[in-house]
């Protein structure tokens, strides 16, 4: 019979230690673990998935597939350790929004149709834990900046020495361009149908340097010129450092740690993810969101004072 687990399905008989999970979930991203089947049906079978997913420091969402017939789900939910009773929604859809959770807290979670033929269904997850607390005693030492994905970008200033036409493409330039390294990078921009070959030599300019290398008409570019570009794109200024920031200075943005990844596919995806937020403004300052390019010298700015989005 189920007696057992309707007993173990009540606020005040459910143990979490009287009965072996499936599987567990750790720190990070929520696996999918097996729906189990928790006690002897001559029903149908019961369903196959009850997931976790956007599980944060205090919240997560918990779903699992539907039950034949069932008019409402009851969900218990407590915390390892916890020697409270389990806390307990009443859901229409076989889906609930779990707040107000502990951070960095291991959990388990049954869910119960009530009619029909489904069967009951346990889950463990964990919540992301929190920052880490900087201790009272460390007078001057400033706490530890997020890790975002701009954090993970490499953006330096740098200066053109050499620029010319692509020889294979009348749109694209091929430039020399000095970032504080041994040798000159060599960067494919399309900049020719913006700002001429004279204007561009000698000119300083923001590197996203480390991006992938890849080919370009066969040439390979090593790096990104960041520049504005006004509203309808018909203008496009190369960002350039105020006078005095060195050479391969590391740009730096408030309330983002500096860790730039190596050169590769995650810095790309990263680029990706905060692209649509790099802006200048009015003053031709850049800034993602609220928070400007900063070097020792000051903010790096579009010398046309362009407004618009930075690529």
């Amino acid at each position: 019979s189920c007696a057992a687990a309707r007993s173990c399905a009540t606020l005040k008989d459910w143990k979490f230690g009287s009965m072996a999970f499936i599987g567990s979930v750790g720190r990070g991203p929520a696996r999918v673990l097996s729906w189990p089947r928790l006690c002897a049906s001559s029903g149908p079978s019961p369903a196959s998935d009850f997931i976790a997913t956007d599980v944060t420091t205090h919240s997560a969402v918990l779903a699992w597939p539907p039950a034949a017939s069932a008019s409402a789900y009851k969900v218990w939910y407590r915390a390892d350790g916890e020697s409270a009773p389990a806390s307990m929604r009443t859901v229409a859809r076989p889906r609930v929004v779990l707040s107000g959770l502990a951070s960095g807290a291991d959990y388990e979670a049954r869910v119960r149709p009530l009619g029909g033929n489904g069967q009951p269904a346990r889950m463990r997850f964990s919540t992301a834990g929190a920052p880490r607390a900087e201790p009272e005693d460390a007078a001057g030492e400033e706490p530890e900046l997020p890790l975002t994905e701009l954090s993970r970008l490499e953006i330096r200033v740098g200066k053109v020495l050499e620029c010319a036409l692509h020889p294979d493409a009348d749109s694209l330039y091929v430039e020399k361009v000095d970032v504080g390294e041994e040798e000159p990078r060599t960067i494919v921009s399309g900049l020719v149908k913006f700002v001429p070959v004279e204007e561009l030599v000698g000119r300083s300019v923001l590197v996203l340097a480390n991006l992938k290398p890849r080919a370009m008409r066969g040439v390979t570019s090593a790096g990104m010129l960041l520049c504005a570009s006004n509203e309808d794109h018909s203008e496009v200024d190369p960002i350039q450092a105020p006078e005095g920031a060195p050479i391969g200075e590391l740009v730096t943005f408030d309330g983002h740690r500096s860790a730039p990844v190596d050169p590769g596919n995650r810095a790309s995806k990263a680029f990706d993810r905060v692209a649509a937020e790099l802006r200048t403004d009015g003053e031709g300052l850049a800034y993602y969101q609220e928070a400007a390019f900063k070097t020792s010298a000051g903010v790096c700015f579009s010398p046309k004072k362009l407004k618009g989005s930075v690529s």
